[in-house]
């Protein structure tokens, strides 16, 4: 089957689509603390840049005229996609390349035991005994990620515990403000 289908059309029934452009772009923007007298030319990558219409509400929602096509727009998602895939992967090895993605917030890890009678202090153990050695810090706080971090890095805990404890994530969302994420509670432990 073979037919004519004029473009205002096509607009008219994606404007809603349309409209949604500006809003990855006051995102991304956001996430990165920059508004658009900080950007000095963008690039524009993936198939919208074969849609006029598309091109269009850009140009507007960025306030600019110059918007750049130099890469080939598919290739780059492509190879970005590949990229991210292989980093993540344990299947291939390959050189990893680093993302300079950042997390938004700093992540801090509060460990304590689940009944607080069960937290001995350093002290409390060394009065029963207990060698230096195998003495367990019951409450630990510290920061697991930062900002400086790349999205998709991992880090490893090693903990000797021996009561039924508690782990909180918390980000922080201001200067010596925590905002609690999660809480996991891992009980049975000494049985």
């Amino acid at each position: 089957m073979k037919f004519n289908l004029e473009r205002t059309v096509v607009e008219a029934a994606a404007a809603d689509y349309f409209s949604r452009v500006k809003n990855p772009i006051n995102t991304a923007l956001e996430q990165a603390g920059l508004t658009m007298a900080d950007i000095d030319q963008v690039e524009i990558l993936g198939g919208g840049v074969r849609t006029p219409k598309t091109l269009e509400n850009m140009e507007l929602a960025l306030g600019r005229k110059d918007l750049s096509t130099h890469l080939n727009g598919d290739e780059a998602m492509c190879f970005g996609s590949a990229f991210i895939a292989s980093n993540s992967s344990s299947a291939y090895k390959v050189k990893h390349v680093f993302l300079t993605q950042n997390p938004k917030y700093d992540v801090h890890v509060k460990i304590s035991a689940l009944k607080p009678e069960d937290g001995l202090t350093e002290d409390e153990q060394k009065l029963l005994g207990v060698e230096e050695e195998e003495i367990i810090k019951y409450d630990q706080e510290f920061r697991l990620f930062n900002t400086s971090d790349y999205i998709g890095k991992s880090k490893g805990l090693s903990l000797n515990y021996d009561k039924d404890m508690k782990i909180e994530l918390f980000k922080a969302v201001g200067e010596g403000e925590k905002e609690l994420i999660d809480t996991f509670i891992f009980d049975n432990i000494g049985s």
